[in-house]
């Protein structure tokens, strides 16, 4: 089996507004097979520099563009092509957004994997522990605290257990941060499990008096309350807070999540398998957390491929906690897929179909299909 062609897609929705919706638009990427088997994958970044990244022609022996490594190679091999990735883009490449593309085609791969051997991802991955996964509504922020509650609230009905609220107003006064946080708690009661994200950088000192508040409502986790690369700062604050912290979603590699846990002292860390460099380095970052007694709760925010293969790693975790379920009304998350992937009693089953186990809607593709020409 041979790769003959890596097929990139921006798919964008038709206004895109600067409001922290970090799903407003994607890249899907195919990689296609002379044995007419297709593997797909996407990448959560910005898509024109991610294409871009991809197509690229050949600069130098380690300045390459990710399409012409593949073509022609085994898409079995994938530990061979990661490696191959990784070294000839190294001179402008080792983390961001080159990472991020090759977390797209690394997905792909596993996907054309799974469709060869008949299995879902997860069982090559050593198979799953559960069959189902407790997720967490994670949500944007409302401008203010009815709104908040009564979206919780909304949240509760539909059967979510756990959820989150990031972006919007967060960190412009942790004061009133805690006060919502306060009136959220009182209003639902002590059942579902309640986590903030903070989605910008505060002073380590605004931080741990927010942590300190937090801990008052036993919010389950404070996310990305400094900026990533405060290393020093967020030893300080988990050392120093009551509330556990949790951060990564911006890191790539095993070697920016070492640095997190060993050098940041995390606890919780994030790995976002379409940007840390895609199921097979996410599994190398959970295997290094588990020797360090750290928990991986995955950053998932994008399109239900993102969502399927990171149901397929987190279930092969020995103690999976939650995934994460963009809650909001968004056709690239709620209509990529012929069949969506949805919730119930606060539960996503594990796909259990061949690769990813999903299947691109073509029409809503060409719905969303954008190009810069389209600008």
């Amino acid at each position: 089996m041979k790769i003959t062609d890596v097929e990139t897609t921006i798919l964008r929705l038709p206004e895109v507004l600067a409001n922290g919706d970090g799903l407003q638009d994607t890249l899907l990427v195919e990689i296609h097979t002379d044995e007419g088997i297709t593997g797909v994958g996407e990448a959560h970044t910005v898509p024109l520099v991610l294409k871009a990244v991809i197509d690229a022609p050949i600069s130098q022996l380690t300045g390459q563009g990710l399409r012409q490594m593949l073509i022609g190679e085994d898409p079995r091999r994938i530990n061979a092509l990661w490696k191959k990735m990784y070294e000839k883009s190294c001179t402008y490449g080792r983390r961001g957004v080159v990472i991020h593309a090759i977390s797209a085609i690394d997905m792909a791969l596993w996907d054309i994997l799974g469709k060869v051997a008949g299995q879902p991802v997860h069982a090559l991955l050593g198979g799953a522990t559960t069959d189902r996964l407790r997720c967490y509504a994670s949500d944007l922020t409302p401008s203010d605290e009815d709104g908040i509650v009564a979206l919780a609230e909304r949240h509760l009905s539909a059967g979510f257990t756990a959820m989150k609220f990031g972006w919007g107003g967060l960190g412009s006064s942790v004061r009133e941060d805690a006060k919502w946080v306060a009136r959220l708690r009182e209003t639902l009661g002590d059942a579902p499990d309640i986590m903030i994200d903070m989605g910008v950088p505060v002073t380590l000192d605004d931080a741990l008096w927010l942590c300190d508040a937090l801990a008052d409502q036993g919010v389950a986790f404070l996310e990305e309350p400094l900026s990533p690369d405060d290393l020093e700062g967020f030893a300080r604050l988990t050392e120093m807070s009551r509330t556990p912290i949790a951060t990564g979603e911006k890191e790539t590699t095993r070697h920016g999540f070492r640095d997190l846990i060993d050098r940041g002292g995390l606890r919780i860390v994030q790995p976002d398998i379409a940007r840390c460099g895609g199921i097979t380095e996410t599994i190398r970052v959970a295997t290094l957390a588990e020797t360090r007694k750290v928990d991986v709760i995955p950053h998932c925010w994008a399109s239900d491929i993102l969502v399927a293969a990171t149901a397929h790693c987190l279930a092969t975790f020995d103690r999976p906690r939650y995934l994460e379920f963009n809650a909001t009304d968004n056709p690239l998350k709620t209509d990529l897929l012929v069949e969506p992937i949805r919730q119930v009693d606060g539960y996503v089953e594990v796909p259990t179909g061949p690769g990813l186990g999903v299947e691109i809607n073509r029409e809503t593709v060409e719905r969303f299909r954008w190009t810069p020409e389209d600008a």
